[in-house]
């Protein structure tokens, strides 16, 4: 066991405790976490001073793909997304397996840094599993799902299964079914993939709502969508269902007991309806949405009607670094009537809702997976702690994931305070 100290402790995006310390037991769960002159009736044990800093939970990155972290400023957006897509095609052609392996391995590596402890990361083939698998950070992997013609959907989940067997899940990795987007997935596949999540007891998610071009694809069968599934040979007989995109995952079924909605960019009060009626989650990626000139996103309009939004960072191929606690300083300086502690639970709290693990990660309370962020910043103070958090001064300098510490940005210097 050992103590945490620092100058104030965030258990909660409403609760902040000034002196705080965190008791991290051997099972590597919360045992304490509340003032720290409390903690010295309990037991006596190694203590880690942190100084003029905040412990906070760790930050929950529900959308991402590893795989891409090397393509960071390598494709140019001229505003038409499927061009984007040719580019990410063109520009992963010919990577090798370690090619791959090194750009996912960079890419926790970064995470960790921000203080992000768990990961929902998209992997096509399982390229990613065996770096995520011997990796500290806690990670929910999904497995990627493309194929338009309908009448191999069943060739599709038999390569799935097999994808997945023998696999040892644990508290750490969890896995997934990614069906990509209804431009390169088929109805039939869909209703597959969720049949799969429910016999399997696995998470399920989609990217849908993203752009206006798959609103026209959806709705009219025309637009750019067209002609890159033309390029690749992939319309066959599809015919076009004529609905917008949450309707057409409502009357596939998609939407039936819930699942993750990455993106959301563009919905109608009917669809926000749909999202509501049906409890799915929304993963909300702030600075991948400005970067292709998305309109505003109705994240506090989802969030008014009890929608439980996360956030993500997409990948590097639209982004400039995998920090959710860059994210939220986004959030906080384009949204400005959105309160912090708002924001603050994005990040964290409603990730973990999204998972199923509200019960253990998002929060430091007794019971709880020790997933902790330690941030610094010049401007931190009790009277208004996100002040500091959400400065541009700020910076992750310790990530912990069930009580073992995964980056330490002056690992001498504060284990001599022990």
């Amino acid at each position: 066991m050992y103590v945490l100290r620092s100058k104030y402790l965030l258990k909660d995006p409403e609760n902040v405790v000034d002196n705080g310390a965190v008791l991290i037991d051997d099972d590597g769960r919360i045992k304490f976490a509340g003032q720290s002159k409390d903690i010295d009736n309990i037991e006596p044990c190694p203590s880690i001073d942190l100084g003029d800093s905040v412990i906070v939970p760790g930050f929950v990155n529900t959308h991402t793909h590893l795989e891409l972290t090397h393509l960071h400023k390598c494709i140019e957006s001229d505003g038409i997304f499927t061009n984007w897509i040719r580019q990410l095609i063109d520009k992963k052609n010919g990577w090798s397996e370690s090619k791959y392996a090194l750009s996912v391995r960079d890419g926790i590596e970064s995470s960790l840094k921000s203080g992000t402890t768990t990961v929902v990361d998209i992997t096509r083939n399982g390229a990613a599993l065996n770096e995520l698998k011997t990796s500290k950070i806690r990670k929910l992997l999904f497995f990627e799902i493309i194929n338009f013609n309908p009448d191999t959907a069943e060739n599709t989940i038999s390569d799935f299964k097999k994808l997945i067997s023998g696999i040892n899940t644990n508290d750490l990795l969890s896995i997934g079914i990614f069906p990509h987007a209804p431009y390169t997935v088929s109805e039939r596949l869909y209703r597959e993939c969720k049949k799969i999540s429910n016999e399997y007891n696995i998470d399920v998610a989609t990217h849908i709502a993203e752009t206006e071009d798959e609103i026209e694809f959806l709705t009219k069968g025309s637009g750019h969508f067209v002609s890159l599934l033309d390029d690749f040979n992939m319309l066959n007989n599809w015919r076009c269902p004529q609905q917008s995109p949450i309707k057409y995952l409502n009357n596939v079924g998609f939407l039936e007991k819930g699942c993750i909605l990455i993106h959301c960019n563009y919905l109608s009060d009917e669809e926000i309806y749909l999202i509501e009626k049906s409890k799915s989650n929304v993963v909300f990626c702030p600075r991948s949405h400005e970067y292709f000139h998305h309109e505003g996103h109705l994240f506090s309009s989802l969030k008014d009607r009890n929608i439980n939004v996360a956030l993500g960072t997409d990948s590097l191929a639209s982004n400039d670094t995998l920090s959710i606690l860059d994210e939220m300083k986004f959030i906080r300086s384009h949204y400005q009537d959105i309160r912090p502690q708002d924001i603050f639970h994005m990040g964290t709290i409603a990730g973990a809702v999204a998972l199923k693990m509200e019960n253990r990660i998002g929060m430091l309370y007794p019971g709880f997976y020790a997933d902790i962020a330690v941030i610094e910043s010049e401007n931190m103070n009790l009277n208004n702690i996100y002040d500091g958090i959400f400065s541009q001064s700020s910076e992750c300098v310790l990530t912990i994931v069930s009580g073992e510490i995964c980056y330490d940005r002056n690992q001498k210097e504060m284990f001599d305070k022990c």
